[in-house]
This record gives C-alpha cells, sequence and structure tokens, in this order.
C-alpha cells in the first residue's frame, strides 16, 4: 500500500487471500479513479464480477463476495476505460454494463471511447454523458466499422452523449446502425427515453422496433442514410424537442423518418406523435407505410430532394398541421398514394395550415406539385388553409372521386390551373379546375354545377336558386337554367345567346 490512510487498493485486497481482512463492510481504493470505495460482504452475489462486485479467494478455501456500495452515479472511471479515441475499450465498457443492477445509472465521462464490438444493453439502466446545454461537444462512443448500441430491454434511458463511426456514411456508404432498440411482438420495448443524443456517419442513425409509449428527444442525426427507422407495430410515441435530422445532399434515396411497411410481415404503427422536428436536406424527409393517427405538426422540413412527407398504402387519419415544407429539388411537398381500403373509415387526413413551397424556381422544373392526392383510396382528405407556392404543375391535385374537400387555401404559384380537383370551395386564392363536369360549386346556399341539360324530373337535392349552366352553349340557347321552386323544380333558362 502506498498511501497515508493505510489502506488496501481493491487489486491488492484480492490479492492477499487473507481471511482475517474480511469484514462485513471494507473501505478500497479503486484502482482506476484513487477514489474510497466502499464494499459489502454478500454472498449472494455472483462469482464473476470484476467492477461492481467481485470474489476474493482466501488460504482457508472460504471465499469472500463483495458488492460496490454506491449513493450515486456508476462513473465509466471504474472501468479503466481509456477515453482516448483510439484504445478499444469495448470489454470494459461492456463488463460494467452487465454488472450493473436495474435502475442504475452509468455516467459517461467527457472523452470519447473506442468500440471494435456491439455494445448490448440487457437491463432497464441509464446511461447518461456529460452532455449539457452549456457544453458544445458531448463525449463519444466511437465504433470501428459496426453496429453502436443494440438494447434488449425495457425502461432504457439514453441520454447526453454522442455516437459516431469512425467512417461516415456520406463518406464510404456501411449497413451499419447507430443505435438498436428491439422490442417483439410478444415484449415490446416501452417506456424508452432517447434525449440529446447526436449519431452521426452510419446507413441507420436510430432504429426502433416494437417500440411503445416512448420519446426521443433532441436527437439529432447526420451524415445518415435514414434518421429514425421504425419497424414492427410501434405505438404511441413521440418524436420532439428540436430533434433534428439532417443529410447530405448528395447521398441516395435518404430519408429523415422512415416507416417501414412494404415487407408482409411488417404490422401497422399509430399514434405518433412528430412535434418541433426539423428535417433537413433528405430525399424524402417522411416516407410512410402502413402507418396511422399520426400527428405531424409545428415542424420544419428544409431543403427536401423529392417529396416532404409520402404517405403510401395503408397510412389513414394523419393530421399535418403548421408545418414549414420546402423542396430544393422538383417534387412533391406531400404525396398521398394509399390504394387499400380503409377498414375503419372516420375521415381522411388533415392538411392543414401548411407552408408548402419550392426553391426550385430557375431549373427546368414541370412536374412539381405542393399537395399530390392520387391514391385510389386515399379519400375525404380536407386540405385547408395552406399557403402554397412555386409549384410548376398544380398547387393542389386531387384525382377525380376521392372527395377530397380544398378549402381557404392561398395557391400562389404563378401557373393555371393552381388546383384540379372536385369538392372545392370558393374561398380558395388561386385558379381551379373541375375535373368532373358533374360537380357542383356551393356559394352559401346556392349550388353551381354543369350539364347540357336541367332534370327533368324533380328531386329535394334541387333548392330554389340553384344553377345548371349549359355545357354546349350555342347561338339562340341559353346559358344555363335557374331554379325557381323548391320542392316541385321549376328551371327557367338564363342568359340567351344572341347572333
Amino acid at each position: 500500500m502506498s498511501n497515508n490512510l493505510n489502506l488496501l487498493t481493491i487489486s491488492e485486497f484480492i490479492g492477499t487471500h487473507d481471511p482475517s481482512l474480511d469484514k462485513d463492510i471494507v473501505t478500497l481504493i479503486d484502482d482506476f479513479t484513487g477514489e474510497l470505495v466502499n464494499f459489502k460482504n454478500d454472498n449472494t452475489i455472483p462469482a464473476d464480477g470484476k467492477y461492481l462486485y467481485f470474489t476474493k479467494t482466501n488460504t482457508d478455501s472460504n471465499p469472500a463476495n463483495y458488492r460496490r456500495m454506491h449513493t450515486g452515479n456508476i462513473s465509466v472511471r471504474i472501468s479503466g476505460a481509456s477515453g482516448d479515441g483510439n484504445t478499444n475499450d469495448y470489454c470494459e465498457i461492456q463488463k460494467l454494463l452487465d454488472e450493473m443492477e436495474t435502475g442504475q445509472v452509468l455516467y459517461l465521462e467527457h472523452k470519447r471511447y473506442m468500440l471494435f464490438n456491439t455494445l448490448q444493453i440487457n437491463k432497464s439502466i441509464k446511461i447518461m454523458g456529460s452532455a449539457t446545454k452549456d457544453k458544445e461537444t458531448p463525449p463519444f462512443l466511437i465504433t470501428h466499422n459496426n453496429d453502436g448500441i443494440v438494447v434488449n430491454a425495457r425502461g432504457v434511458v439514453l441520454e447526453g452523449f454522442g455516437i459516431y463511426n469512425i467512417k461516415s456514411y456520406a463518406e464510404t456508404p456501411n449497413n451499419f446502425t447507430g443505435i438498436k432498440i428491439n422490442g417483439s411482438k410478444g415484449a415490446p420495448a416501452y417506456d424508452m427515453i432517447v434525449r440529446d443524443l447526436s449519431i452521426l456517419g452510419y446507413k441507420t442513425g436510430l432504429e426502433v422496433n416494437y417500440l411503445w409509449s416512448s420519446q426521443i428527444q433532441t436527437l439529432k442525426t447526420g451524415n445518415c442514410q435514414v434518421g429514425i427507422l421504425v419497424k414492427g407495430k410501434s405505438v404511441n410515441n413521440e418524436i420532439s424537442s428540436n430533434t433534428s435530422l439532417s443529410f447530405d445532399f448528395a447521398t441516395a434515396d435518404s430519408k429523415g423518418i422512415w416507416f417501414l411497411g412494404e415487407k408482409e410481415e411488417e404490422t401497422e404503427k399509430e399514434g405518433w406523435r412528430i412535434i418541433d422536428t426539423l428535417i433537413y436536406g433528405a430525399y424524402d424527409a417522411i416516407y410512410a407505410e402502413k402507418t396511422s393517427h399520426v400527428n405531424f405538426m409545428n415542424s420544419m422540413i428544409d431543403f427536401c430532394q423529392h417529396i416532404g412527407i409520402v404517405l403510401l398504402n395503408s397510412c389513414f387519419n394523419w393530421n399535418i398541421n403548421s408545418n414549414y415544407i420546402a423542396l430544393d429539388q422538383p417534387g412533391y411537398g406531400i404525396s398521398l398514394t394509399n390504394s387499400i381500403v380503409n377498414p375503419s373509415m372516420v375521415r381522411g387526413h388533415k392538411i392543414i395550415d401548411n407552408d408548402i413551397l419550392s426553391y426550385n424556381t430557375v431549373k427546368n422544373n414541370n412536374i412539381s406539385i405542393g399537395v399530390n392526392i392520387v391514391g385510389l383510396e386515399s379519400l375525404y382528405d380536407d386540405v385547408r388553409g395552406n399557403s402554397i407556392k412555386n409549384f410548376k404543375a398544380y398547387d393542389i391535385r386531387a384525382l377525380e372521386g376521392l372527395k377530397t374537400t380544398i378549402s381557404n387555401n392561398k395557391c400562389l404559384s404563378e401557373i393555371e390551373p393552381n388546383i384540379v380537383s372536385n369538392f372545392i370551395t370558393n374561398d380558395n386564392l388561386g385558379t381551379v379546375y373541375y375535373q368532373n363536369v358533374n360537380d357542383s360549386l356551393h356559394l352559401g346556399k346556392v349550388k353551381i354545377t354543369y350539364a347540357d341539360a336541367y332534370p327533368t324530373t324533380s328531386s329535394s337535392e334541387w333548392k330554389r336558386g340553384d344553377i345548371i349552366l349549359n355545357v354546349g352553349p350555342a347561338v339562340d340557347a341559353p346559358i344555363g337554367w335557374v331554379n325557381t321552386t323548391d320542392g316541385t323544380n321549376t328551371w327557367k333558362p338564363f342568359g340567351i345567346i344572341t347572333a
């Protein structure tokens, strides 16, 4: 012993093999941190410990087991991890994780820890870095061309650190994942918290499988191909608090948030809330399959390279509200393409109070559309109160028969028509093209429609003041007919065309 307290280090104590030193509680010096640590004699612990518990063999053949007594967080320093950014610290950190108990907190010092293998978390613990709001950079885990962290337990908290691959995906494409949370059909990953993390340089930043009732907050991803990948039946989760998913413009087919559903075995996802989130530079910012009842609100999609939000088959009842969606290349602001019947149809999607625009005003572009509704089962969608600008094909397009309600939008693109659809109210700003001559325009209590003749039989659907415009105007023929009575309809011609 080399201290004035006449205390042994942990390794010295184990090396004595002296049973006379065994007490209920012993105070030792940590070999790596130099801190004084109390250990409690506990014969119920496993015999393979190294950092949080250990076994001391004795000359009398009666081993003694000791458990580290904690009053606070467990520092990664007690494992002897170097944190120099070059030495492989995987074994030390993984062993420490394995020895931790449910509910304990592992504290990462402000260093860089190299990992040549994937860390596995199999208990409900918390890993917390030294990153706080007033520090520029967090502690980092660095992977040596491998996956970063795989979580196989519920109730895990990951907070305040960064993780990046030694070679960025944008520089050298890879198939690695920064953090993967593994739930399953029989055991969903409940109550997870991912907060204040930076994930850089992987094919997929964060992958979640069967995630339930969890939070992703202030997550930052960069130089990945996919920011957040959602798999399995993941339900009632939130992405929020200035989460930022950024992409290199040159990364092919990049996706900000990908709700995967194209595989037959993939199940539906529902109940997500995406709030106060930035997705920057992605090819497709939100790419959703088999995902319903989602609120995307108060967020920004900026410099999107293709489609801001694309909702594919079996996507129902999204509320896209109060967002800024901007394209940098020709494409679609929002595209709804579902062709699968909604088994519990209540309403369609709501696209309300968004700013949707294209920065692409110079390049050859005759395909871009602000809101594009073309799925054969994308029925009863409500497009209302949006401001749409700088698109070259249409501001809003909805195919005939989808019964899309389009109202109170400011369509500011310098094109004609701005809107192509049916069920269009008269409070939109922009030029309107009605796809079907049998569609009706309602102006207050008056209905205006088109036909080549007025109906010969009475119908209660017609009210006094309703107008039918003549689709075959000619000399000595009327511009249209107006109904002058309720109930028993009386149609009178108006506007006779003279030679």
